[in-house]
């Protein structure tokens, strides 16, 4: 290994007091992390990985992918500045209008998003995808999200094997051991599996997770799909029905109902809004001017926000 100067040298040292790393090899992976990630405003964990095999000759394996991730996390669960950098857009939140906010469903795969998708709708519920282990990323606009609008109960579906059982334990960790929300697998769950014996497979015995799901479960395991479609259907009802008060979707049925009788009256309000706000910008008049006299001919009062 060739000599280091005082640069790398000192900044070596930094990384080590800073994100509390030992070991040479570490350290000169953090420091090509931080060093690439300062060229970017926004960057993926997969850019992040393709950019170090590119630039710094790292070994494009899965083994380095997983050790990039590992580094990567550890920075910046200790850097915010850096956790800024990075995005995940793979993992999709959908939001349905007039959501009720304090409980959000959660599930493994994309698939069952999609079978799920009219229930969810139907009880106003906010659905996450987490495609297998969720990234830190997502983990961060979740709770971000949670202290935002007061989530209480996270909803979870996924598959009983190792894998899916870890992928709960690591997310109850971050949402439950920070604000307190309470995680429930809704299913598949192992009274499910007792009781409705549905088909299994083979325990992947390459996961790392296999040796210890095995002494506790034997060497099958279950995917949430093999419920039989109805069934599985009845019981994310039954569950999202327990959960999401009445009231709320008798209320959220109110307003929507309330805003398509008033849409045509609604659209034309605004089209004379715009015309007369266009005109006023035309006589020169500044924003602030605008508004003030555009809300005093249609009857509006235009208050300031109180400050927090």
């Amino acid at each position: 290994m060739a000599a280091l100067d005082d640069e790398t040298v000192k900044g070596f040292k930094w990384i080590r007091d800073k994100y509390r790393t030992k070991g040479m090899r570490s350290l000169r992976l953090e420091w090509d992390i931080l060093d690439i990630s300062k060229g970017y405003t926004q960057l993926t964990l997969r850019q992040l990985y393709y950019l170090l095999c590119s630039r710094r000759g790292y070994p494009a394996t899965r083994n380095f992918y997983k050790r990039v991730g590992y580094h990567s996390k550890k920075m910046r669960r200790l850097d915010p500045e850096l956790n800024k950098k990075f995005v995940d857009p793979t993992r999709q939140f959908i939001k349905p209008p007039l959501s009720y906010g304090s409980i959000e469903v959660w599930v493994e795969k994309d698939s069952i998003r999609n079978f799920i998708g009219k229930l969810t709708a139907k009880y106003r519920l906010s659905t996450q995808v987490l495609r297998g282990f969720a990234s830190l990323s997502m983990f961060r606009k979740a709770l971000k999200r949670a202290r935002e609008i007061g989530v209480e109960l996270i909803i979870y579906l996924g598959d009983w094997d190792p894998s899916g059982l870890d992928i709960q334990r690591a997310a109850t960790m971050e949402m439950d051991h920070k604000l307190g929300i309470r995680f429930v697998r809704l299913t598949i769950t192992w009274e499910q599996i007792q009781r409705l014996k549905p088909p299994s497979r083979p325990v992947n015995r390459k996961d790392p997770r296999a040796e210890t799901y095995i002494k506790k479960y034997g060497d099958r395991c279950w995917e949430i799909e093999s419920i039989r479609p109805r069934t599985l259907h009845r019981i994310v009802k039954e569950g999202l029905e327990a959960n999401v008060p009445e009231e709320f979707l008798e209320a959220a049925e109110a307003r929507e109902r309330a805003a398509k009788v008033a849409r045509p009256i609604t659209e034309k309000l605004r089209k004379a809004i715009e015309k007369q706000v266009l005109a006023l910008l035309k006589k020169g008049l500044s924003e602030k001017q605008v508004v003030a006299e555009v809300a005093e001919k249609f009857g509006v009062e235009i208050g300031r926000r109180k400050k927090k």
